[in-house]
């Protein structure tokens, strides 16, 4: 039952109304941080469906994340019904891109089975290219050769080397010239590889759609007609390549509104160009541009302190935050003696506040600018008998049992996929030696063989141990078997997994591969969560596949991490980097390590680098409700050594009537405990004639 379109407009501001009635050509909605854009997207999606301006099937709305698009789904249904908003495709970039894909892939040269590679299977192609380049005489880092790919594949980088990066002392190469030289050479033969198993890396989704459509307008025209409204949320966060795919997709309409904040900007890193929102009106000269600037989230006093830290970014497109909520406490700032001392403090500033107010633990969010801050805060917590949960770890479809099953289950689903097929060759153990595998590696290049039929071939022509032609028949019988079974099993793909399972003995192979019992049940329970996800997966799915399985289960892993994808608990305190609160809002919000080389960190220190890092301190204190407390420490570990620190910059830029500064140690007695033999020649004060005292 569709919603009344006066209805929709209950409970919106003037600015949020406005957007929600900009249904013609480009719209951009500066949405600042809890201001409600999920309303504004979710209630225009509504208004264009009640209102008759577009059918459910011509409006795609974009985002970054499976759980932010389901949520949006959730809201459209309670405003035009289930079955309506099942219609409309709520989708991230990268599922779109898939769906794209899997009906077009033959016309970008990849067959219909392709399967899409994890962070840790294009980390082991990686390292196969690498360990084949035999005139590389130096060591580079698989991690580093993906990371520089993905740039170049997101449009943040060429592939021309870069003859005026700087020496360095070392080898007179520096890092970034030593890549540079190599990069144009890895890019190709990682490229190669990838076709030849027929897979994709995420990037490649978005890449060889552009490059579809490009290459073939028809094709290009039927989507332009299909998606005729188009919404994109968190645009700030879109890459070169993500813009140019809505650029094509929108030539003959334009009717696209994005919504995002060039303040929450903090993605460069991965591509992000924050240039896509700041030059909008460049490719859309006759955009109207919405600002929502009034905060349902924070203080007044949070809001003033982020306005005051956001006004130094030369970069920005102008708007300023308020709020209706009242003045609130000011900000808190502790300063401390060592990264311990500061673990202790937040302990007791922590149960302080419990013991003044309602709060729970669930309320509280301890918020850094590295992974590496978060043991000495899990010791004190543990201490002091402070449930916790650290969020942003590994990944469960990265955990390497699951990633055993899943790639029994992609070699089955793909026989050229050569990094999942190597993966399980001897999982359980078979007998297959390194000498076999690289004899049947090189049949297989020089005949164009999948793995699995070079191994048969190899068996053929006797090219095989005596020792190991048991463990490849058997092998090669299972995997003959089971594309059979999931090919026909009918809806049954959990039921069929489990039979794949206890074909291969994998529960045994857990209990001969792990440390004790205990791990081996955990190992096994994750193994069972997975089939779980399978159940679910045919649940929820009109015709379930195993590549439909497949490409969920990897796409939930290339969301962007923590946007708040993992369920909080309510009876802990949230530990996590600011990259892995933006999203998330909390009661009480503590800011670690505010100081120079963290926030802002040592790497980032050109102008860009620091305004991204100033981007990053206010995503920080705007994920505050209540209150937001910041914690220093005048000394701390760093590279194995215990080191003096400074105060961040972006601490000070926090109006000085906004904060109360609580100084917790002796910063004479530090500057002599850090000192080589205790022979300092101490300067009390010298680096910050406020330090003894309380701003207020």
């Amino acid at each position: 039952m569709l919603v009344s379109s006066r209805k929709l407009f209950d409970g919106l501001n003037p600015q949020q109304a406005e957007a929600v009635r900009r249904t013609e050509g480009p719209v951009l909605v500066l949405a600042g941080a809890g201001s409600g854009k999920t309303r504004v997207i979710t209630r225009r999606i509504a208004y264009l469906v009640a209102e008759g301006i577009a059918a459910p099937e011509e409006i795609l709305a974009l985002t970054f994340t499976n759980k932010a698009a389901e949520e949006m789904r959730s809201r459209i249904a309670e405003l035009v019904g289930r079955k309506v908003a099942e219609r409309i495709l709520l989708s991230t970039f990268h599922s779109f891109c898939l769906r794209v894909l899997r009906a077009e892939c033959e016309h970008v040269g990849y067959r219909r089975n392709f399967t899409v590679s994890g962070e840790a299977d294009t980390r082991a192609i990686v390292r196969r290219m690498l360990d084949d380049v035999a005139a590389v005489k130096e060591s580079f880092s698989p991690a580093i050769v993906l990371e520089r790919i993905s740039l170049v594949k997101s449009g943040k980088t060429n592939l021309q080397a870069d003859d005026s990066a700087k020496k360095d002392g070392a080898n007179g190469q520096s890092t970034d010239a030593k890549y540079g030289k190599w990069l144009p050479d890895f890019y190709d033969r990682y490229q190669s590889a990838l076709r030849a198993a027929n897979t994709m890396d995420f990037d490649d989704l978005l890449l060889l759609t552009l490059r579809l459509w490009r290459e073939h307008p028809r094709i290009l025209a039927r989507y332009q007609k299909q998606y005729r409204y188009i919404m994109v949320d968190e645009y700030q966060d879109t890459n070169r390549t993500q813009y140019e795919l809505l650029s094509a997709l929108v030539a003959a309409h334009r009717n696209l509104c994005v919504v995002g904040d060039d303040d929450q900007s903090i993605y460069a890193w991965r591509g992000a160009g924050i240039e896509n929102i700041l030059d909008f009106e460049r490719e859309y000269h006759e955009a109207a541009v919405v600002r929502l600037e009034q905060n349902y989230r924070s203080t007044t006093t949070i809001l003033q302190a982020a306005n005051g830290v956001i006004l130094n970014n030369r970069f920005r497109r102008e708007k300023t935050l308020w709020s209706d909520l009242g003045a609130g406490r000011s900000i808190d700032w502790i300063v401390t003696g060592d990264d311990e001392h500061e673990a202790k403090e937040m302990v007791h500033w922590l149960q302080h506040i419990l013991q003044k107010s309602n709060a729970d633990f669930g309320d509280f969010a301890l918020l850094y600018r590295s992974n590496l801050q978060s043991r000495p805060l899990e010791i004190a917590l543990r201490q002091a008998s402070i449930p916790y949960e650290v969020y942003g770890g590994q990944d469960f479809f990265e955990r390497s049992e699951v990633r055993d099953v899943v790639a029994y289950l992609r070699t089955i689903a793909n026989p050229w996929d050569e990094t999942a097929f190597l993966r399980i060759v001897n999982v359980p153990r078979r007998g297959i030696g390194d000498v076999t595998l690289h004899e049947v590696h090189d049949l297989c290049r020089a005949e164009s063989l999948s793995l699995g039929k070079g191994l048969s071939q190899a068996l053929t022509r006797g090219k095989v141990a005596q020792q190991a032609e048991q463990g490849i028949r058997s092998f090669l019988a299972i995997l003959t078997e089971f594309r059979r079974r999931f090919r026909e099993c009918e809806g049954q793909l959990a039921a069929t997994l489990l039979q794949l399972l206890d074909a291969i003995g994998y529960q045994a192979e857990l209990v001969r591969t792990s440390k004790s019992a205990d791990q081996a049940n955990m190992r096994w329970a994750n193994i069972e969560a997975m089939v779980g996800a399978m159940a679910d997966y045919e649940r929820s799915t009109p015709k379930p596949t195993l590549s439909g399985f497949l490409d969920t289960s990897s796409l939930d892993t290339s969301d962007f991490k923590g946007r708040g994808s993992r369920e909080r608990r309510k009876d802990a305190v949230s530990l996590m980097t600011i990259h892995s609160a933006k999203g998330l809002e909390f009661p009480f919000v503590f800011v670690m390590g505010i100081e120079e080389g963290l926030l802002p960190h040592d790497k980032s220190m050109d102008e860009a680098s620091i305004e991204e890092e100033r981007r990053l301190f206010y995503v920080a204190l705007t994920r505050g409700q209540r209150h937001v407390t910041l914690f220093e420490a005048m000394s701390r570990i760093r590279h194995g050594r215990e080191r003096m620190t400074t105060t961040s910059r972006f601490a000070t830029e926090i109006p000085e009537h906004l904060v109360n500064r609580h100084v917790r140690a002796a910063r004479d007695l530090v500057e002599l405990r850090v000192a080589p033999n205790g022979n300092a020649k101490a300067k009390p004060g010298k680096r910050n004639a406020k330090r003894g005292t309380s701003r207020r």
